[in-house]
Parts: C-alpha cells; structure tokens; sequence
C-alpha cells in the first residue's frame, strides 16, 4: 500500500509542475490545447514521452540532469545539459513574469514592485531547500486549489469555448511539459520497475489532461486570459492562491537543472537557489512572457532531441541485454 500510495504522490508531483498561470488562466488553452481531442492527444504523447525518460533515468542510475545527459552523450554532454538548463531558467522568467501580469488581471493597477512575483520567488527558494514529502506535500495543496477554482468557477456557470489548435501545437506543449519536468522525473524515477514508470506516467497525464478539458469548458477565448474574466473578489481571491501556488511548484522545478549546474562551480546550493530566482526575478519584470509562444518551441525542440537519444540509449541496451541472455542460455547447455 505505502508504494503505491508513493505512486499516486509522484504521478501528482509530475502533473502538479505541468500545471502553472499559463494553464489556469487559459493562455496556453489558446495556443495548443483549444479542444477535447487535442487534450487527450497531449495526455496520450505527454504519458508516452514521460515513461522513455523515467525509464531511461532509472536504467541507468541518472538522478540529476547532469548525470542524464552525460550518459545520453558520450561528447557534447555539457552543451545539451547548458541547453536544458536555459530552458527551465527561461520557464522560470516567464512563470514569474506570467503570475504578475494574471494578478494584474485580476486585481488591476500593478504596485510598483512585481509583489506577486517576489512572493513566488521567496516561497519557491524556501521550498527548494525542503524535503522531498514536503514539495509533495504543497504541490498536493496546489492542485487542490487549482482543482477547487475549476469547481468553483463550473458552479458560477461558464459556456463552452473551442479552437481548432494544429497538432503540431499540442505535441509542441507536449514536449515542453516533459521537458520542463525532466529534472523532478529524473529523482522520482530511481529505483522504480517498468511497470511502476508506466503507471506514473500515464495517472500524471490522465490527471493533466482532465484538468485540460476541464479548463476548456471555462474559457472564453475572445478574452486575453479566457479563464480569468468577470471573477467576483472570492474568486478572485481563491483564483490568485491558485496561481500563485501552482507557480511556486513549477518554480521548483524549473530551477532544480539551473541550481545544479551552478552548484558545479560554486559549491553552495543555497546560494545558487537565490542567484537564480533573483536574476529570473529581475528578468520577469521586463515582461518576458512572450517566450509562451516562441519559447516553448525551443523548450520542445530540446525535449524531442532529448527523447531521441534516451529512445536510442533504451533501444541499444535492451539489445545488449538479450544478446547477453542468449548467450548465457547457450552457455547453460
């Protein structure tokens, strides 16, 4: 029971960092999930991409993104390790950047100072620090709010709202949801067996792509935040935590390749923590949520490169692995 209550709490780690403001305000329902099919598309490719990484980090004892790409590449580990690493430090802005202005949204003139922001940040570099039962622990909390504002905003009433989204689009958010979690999905994924892996990855996308269909039924995509819009001040209010907190926890995420790499050099993770957040902080006030359009289709070309070379790596030592048994059956007789 206790493992497999352990595989529901990872399942809800992966899909809670996939969950962030681009989610529950709608924005991202605009640009690459804008109908039922396309949320069960995602759900089927997100499951699928999430078990080749986990199985890949499990097999070969890879915890950290570091690790993972230095058993992925041979030569040029470091380069797609700096490229991972500059896809969660841009995540990173741009969550910060995007919790700002859905408080905008909700609340109206902004203060002076990014207060939203800060308060992301300051939460997301105390939670680095805890225990992994306590990041799940929140993270928990977090999709309980996020699922408490859908509930809540379906009891208010809403009409339902499509778009005819490419594909290409929906297997772009894909590929950045996986990439974006690949750090937490390389830690939960030690000592787990295959079908332990498969389970995670397909109740993560089944719990994703639930709360994507939901989210369609509430947007209005005539507005600039489709979920966000004509809110009475305890939605607001509830909609904010939401947020907030969902933000907190793909924080956490997204920093964890970036802390890593800078503890490499120098040696502190506490320090790296704050050096990351601070700088991302500062960036996000520049307003850089545009990277929601061209910046997820880096995050997803990485991921893809990714995926490829951990399907090789998987390919050839399965291949290695009967080479071995056949000759071992050959020796026995």
């Amino acid at each position: 029971m206790k493992r497999i209550l352990k595989l529901f709490a990872d399942a809800a780690l992966t899909a809670g960092c996939c969950i962030g403001v681009g989610f529950l305000s709608g924005k991202e329902a605009q640009l690459y999930w804008g109908n039922a099919k396309s949320a069960v598309t995602f759900a089927a490719a997100f499951a699928a991409a999430t078990f080749v990484v986990r199985e890949f980090c499990g097999k070969t004892h890879s915890a950290t993104v570091g690790q993972t790409c230095a058993r992925l590449l041979s030569k040029g580990a470091e380069g797609l390790r700096a490229a991972i690493v500059f896809c969660s430090f841009a995540c990173a802005v741009t969550a910060l950047a995007g919790v700002e202005a859905c408080f905008r949204e909700l609340f109206g003139a902004p203060l002076p100072f990014p207060t939203a922001a800060f308060a992301a940040a300051a939460v997301a570099a105390v939670l680095r620090k805890a225990k992994l039962k306590v990041f799940k622990a929140v993270n928990v909390l977090s999709l309980a709010l996020a699922g408490a504002t859908i509930g809540a905003l379906f009891v208010r009433g809403a009409e339902t709202s499509t778009l005819n989204t490419p594909a290409a689009n929906t297997f772009v958010y894909a590929l950045f949801s996986v990439t974006v979690t690949f750090g937490v999905s390389a830690k939960l994924s030690q000592n787990c067996t295959a079908w332990e892996n498969a389970t995670v990855s397909v109740l993560s996308a089944l719990i994703v792509g639930a709360l994507m269909i939901a989210v369609l039924r509430l947007c209005d995509f005539s507005a600039s935040t489709p979920v966000l819009r004509n809110l009475s001040l305890p939605l607001k209010i509830l909609a904010a935590a939401a947020i907030l907190l969902s933000s907190v926890t793909g924080l956490v995420a997204n920093v964890v390749p970036v802390t890593e790499m800078l503890n490499d050099v120098l040696g502190d993770e506490t320090l790296c923590t704050l050096l990351t957040l601070s700088v991302a902080l500062a960036l996000s006030m520049f307003g850089l949520d545009f990277a929601l359009r061209a910046g997820y289709a880096a995050v997803a070309a990485v991921g893809l490169f990714t995926l490829v070379l951990a399907i090789k790596k998987l390919a050839v030592r399965r291949t290695a692995s009967k080479k071995i048994a056949r000759q071992s059956s050959t020796q026995r007789e």
